[in-house]
């Protein structure tokens, strides 16, 4: 009878204690988040192991492309992913916390003379548009009525496929292309040709996560959006893109 009291007693605690287990997913998009030599590193990735300080939940990033990212947080329970732009499409998908990142978006080209258009409708024009698959920015051309994107899986296949003339232009974000140009110096010559639009990232997690969950997080954003941790990651990343980027109650930005 001991026996079976301890049997029971285990079977009540173990799930309750699988419960409170975060899986947390991103995808290789630098600077926000990226591995390199075996350790996640990133803006966000920094801004979520500050977090992760500050909660209970048992937890360890993982990496895997962002279709199946996001495929994971619609899907599964107790599921952080990171870092989500906010859409209309995600919406009603995700318990959203942040933002934590502004992104502004823009065309990039290879010289400013191809495309002296004044309106984003006049980009429908263009023959190919480079944009990360199942990325906000395909869901966004697609929305706009852009039948010309043309998937990559990742921002350097983009340029490299720009630079040699395969793609006409990319969509970008400014911190990604900032990063670009501090680590790949042959970018330096593409130019922004047109401001699209900003989106915002989150940390996003799945609906059906636990409340306790939630909150630890919340609480822990809430409490860090103004800590001098997060300003040294701030610091750091500046440093790092060789441009400043702007704290605004817990968001990285550039200035204008």
């Amino acid at each position: 009878m001991i026996w079976l009291r301890r049997l029971l007693l285990i079977l009540t605690i173990v799930p309750s204690f699988t419960q409170a287990e975060l899986t947390i997913l991103t995808s290789h998009e630098p600077p926000m988040n990226f591995e390199q030599h075996g350790k996640m590193d990133g803006i966000t990735t920094d801004y979520v192991k500050l977090l992760m300080k500050h909660v209970e939940t048992p937890s360890e990033i993982q990496i895997a492309p962002w279709a199946r990212v996001l495929e994971a947080g619609m899907q599964q329970r107790n599921t952080l992913i990171f870092s989500a732009e906010r859409n209309p499409q995600r919406e009603e998908h995700f318990y959203w916390i942040g933002p934590v990142m502004a992104k502004r978006w823009y065309f990039i080209a290879r010289d400013t003379t191809q495309f002296p258009y004044q309106q984003l409708a006049q980009y429908k024009e263009v023959d190919n548009i480079g944009v990360l698959r199942a990325d906000n920015r395909e869901t966004w051309l697609k929305a706009q009525g852009f039948s010309n994107g043309y998937p990559v899986s990742n921002l350097e296949q983009a340029y490299k496929m720009l630079m040699s003339e395969r793609l006409d232009l990319v969509l970008t974000g400014d911190i990604e292309h900032a990063y670009m140009l501090s680590h790949h110096p042959e970018y330096r010559s593409l130019v922004t040709v047109f401001y699209v639009t900003t989106a915002y990232s989150y940390l996003a997690f799945s609906r059906n996560t636990d409340p306790a969950i939630l909150k630890q997080w919340q609480n822990a954003f809430e409490q860090q959006k103004h800590s001098l941790d997060l300003k040294q990651i701030q610091q750091r990343w500046s440093q790092k893109l060789d441009r400043e980027l702007q704290l605004n109650n817990g968001m990285f930005e550039f200035s204008n």
